[in-house]
């Protein structure tokens, strides 16, 4: 190779090789959330006096609905103005700040990086305006008082050293923190006191319990906060350094709640604050669980927090006070629904209105079983063939004074028939209105334990049982089966067929014309449906062993949030629950403490809790044939 060629070579291959430079590319994917480098003055600073606060990340960073995320406490009166330059967060505000106060900036989930979006979550800046930083913490859980699951939005937890009853109504809080989606919150910074302490779901962001839908947790009693007090509750001297010897103790003491009058703090517990109740949160087969519990294994990993008091919080909306019209419609000529935000009362009263709306005929009242709503069946075609009628209404609501008044009002039902593309003779001719019958779909499967429904599409009037046929089908041979036909006690528009239903067997119901009979002229065609009962084998059962029963206890099966199954109960014992479709279930348990059969929801200014609820700690998954002995010690 000549010398010229080699130069040539040389060239090319240093050419290519230039060309070959610049940034890799792929490589792992950025997951780090933004670091501060910098923060003027620095973090935790004392004797604070600054109007400006710079901090500065070590990358680009962008601030994702910020007037919602940031929290201050104790809370400003004008929030501050929060800027981006480039790397540096700028907070300016004017407002004089409280002496010998420690103030937190909480930003939740308002940082993140420009690029990948990876989020710096609760980052706090913290500064006090006297010589020192306050630092005791209250932390705990925040559940729904009905069902125990988590918020899905934060909730704000409000600290108030004013103690009235009153004060979440007309004052902002002293300290705020807020609830992350696994419903755990955290209040830091905090100053040796006594609080009140609450959760707001604050519908209007002003800190203030004064929406009715606004949703709200409570302590029941005030709350002291200080290290020593701390370290008595997690049971850790102040002159001994045990934190690791102690975790199994903190286990059985952490857990807190208020408590009423009537239930006094365990004798034989460490000393506790007056209105704390020491719980167990260890979790055994067949123990129920709470909201009062604080995962054990998240202290084994880290250690308690020996400046920090823990306590659990149950979120709830009040019942509303308020009465009012929700909806009203007529749908159907002869058919007219109102609905109501809340049960009727005794003094619920209407009328119809002549000229327009007199019903000289009558009517055919339905009430809901929650009497909230009310449907009314216009008998008379001379008054359902109105195109308006007309209706005053009076119920009792309360006054802006809090008095109990009257309320009037007129309400105007109007009906339009429907426009039809038929013209000529065929529009003339309207087609005869049938009764509607839907009961079990043709060679379905119906439950052993159920009767048999039909539901119609009107009121019905009667039952004509020489014209209704039931046959079982041994053997391909049609047996006429015994069988009973009543009307539903709550219902106008359903009845059922009550037989001694045999297992797997097939079974035939014919309904000829006339058999139902609605209060308006309306025939039906011919039913006639095949269908099969299940296989007792095909059902599975549960034994509840129910022990710690202090009260009236409601125990619901659920099924995705649906109620498969209900009982009542007052005392410990063994309870069964068979012909159990083979699925999930979760075992709910209400405290009926009222005894009117239902949940019911707390009320602050009466300083009523919600009633409280316990599951058992899992599903219990049901197997055909299979019996499921399952044991629940009822903790509240």
């Amino acid at each position: 190779m000549s010398f010229r060629s080699l130069i040539l070579l040389t060239s090319t291959l240093l050419c290519w090789s230039c060309a070959q430079q610049g940034s890799p590319s792929g490589g792992p994917r950025d997951e780090d959330p933004p670091v501060v480098v910098e923060s003027l003055p620095p973090n935790y600073s004392v004797r604070f006096e600054a109007k400006k606060i710079l901090i500065t990340f070590d990358e680009f960073i962008v601030l994702d609905n910020v007037n919602q995320e940031l929290i201050v406490s104790p809370p400003m009166e004008e929030k501050p103005e929060v800027k981006l330059r480039k790397k540096t967060i700028v907070i300016e505000f004017e407002e004089v700040l409280k002496p010998n106060t420690t103030y937190t900036f909480n930003f939740g989930s308002a940082i993140k990086d420009l690029h990948e979006g990876n989020k710096l979550v609760n980052y706090e800046y913290v500064f006090a305006t006297g010589d020192e930083l306050d630092s005791l913490s209250v932390r705990g859980t925040l559940k729904y008082a009905s069902d125990l699951t988590v918020p899905e939005e934060p909730v704000s937890i409000m600290l108030y050293e004013d103690l009235r009853d009153s004060v979440p109504l007309t004052d902002i809080p002293m300290y705020v923190g807020r609830s992350n989606d696994s419903g755990i919150f955290s209040v830091n910074n905090l100053r040796p006191d006594v609080y009140k302490v609450f959760a707001l779901k604050d519908g209007n962001n002003n800190f203030l319990f004064d929406m009715p839908t606004e949703e709200i947790a409570f302590l029941d009693s005030s709350l002291i906060v200080n290290a020593d007090f701390a370290r008595r509750l997690l049971g850790v001297s102040d002159t001994l350094d045990l934190v690791s010897d102690t975790l199994d103790l903190v286990a059985d003491t952490l857990n807190l709640i208020a408590v009423t009058p009537d239930r006094p703090v365990d004798a034989q517990a460490p000393p506790l604050m007056p209105g704390i109740e020491k719980k167990s949160s260890s979790l055994v087969p067949g123990t129920g669980t709470d909201s009062t519990l604080i995962e054990k294994d998240s202290l084994q990993e880290t250690g308690p927090d020996l400046n920090s008091i823990y306590i659990d919080l149950l979120l709830f909306s009040e019942e509303t006070e308020i009465q009012y019209i929700t909806d009203y419609t007529r749908d159907d000529r002869r058919m007219i629904q109102m609905v109501f935000a809340r049960p009727l009362t005794d003094t619920f009263s209407y009328k119809s209105l002549p000229p327009i709306g007199d019903l000289q005929g009558g009517v055919i009242e339905y009430y809901s079983s929650q009497r909230d709503s009310l449907t009314l069946w216009i008998k008379d075609s001379l008054d359902y063939k109105r195109d308006t009628v007309a209706l005053e209404i009076r119920f009792t609501v309360l006054d802006t004074t809090r008095q109990y008044i009257t309320q009037v009002d007129t309400l105007l039902f109007t009906y339009r028939e429907k426009s039809t593309k038929k013209r000529g003779k065929e529009a003339e001719v309207p087609e005869p209105e049938k009764l509607k019958i839907s009961t079990i779909r043709k060679n379905g499967e119906h439950n052993l334990n159920r009767d048999l429904v039909l539901d119609i599409d009107l009121p019905l009037k009667e039952f004509n049982d020489s014209l209704i046929h039931f046959y079982h089908i041994p053997d391909s041979v049609e047996v006429p089966e015994p069988f009973r036909l009543f009307a539903d006690s709550s219902l106008l528009t359903r009845g059922w067929i009550s037989a001694d239903w045999k297992s797997a067997a097939q079974y035939k119901l014919v309904l000829l014309p006339g058999a139902i009979t609605s209060i308006y002229p309306a025939d039906h065609d011919t039913l006639e449906v095949s269908f099969k009962t299940r296989d007792i084998e095909y059902y599975g059962q549960i034994l509840l062993n129910l022990e710690h029963v202090q009260n009236r206890v409601i125990i619901q099966l659920l099924n995705k949030d649906k109620v498969f199954r209900e009982q009542t109960v007052e005392q410990s014992g063994l309870y069964t629950f068979p012909y159990l479709v083979p699925q999930e279930y979760q075992i709910k348990f209400i405290h009926d403490l009222n005894g009117n059969g239902k949940w019911d929801t707390g009320k602050y200014m009466e300083k009523l809790q919600p009633e409280p609820v316990e599951y058992l700690p899992s599903e219990v998954t049901v197997r055909g044939n299979w019996d499921h002995d399952v044991t629940m010690t009822l903790e509240k």
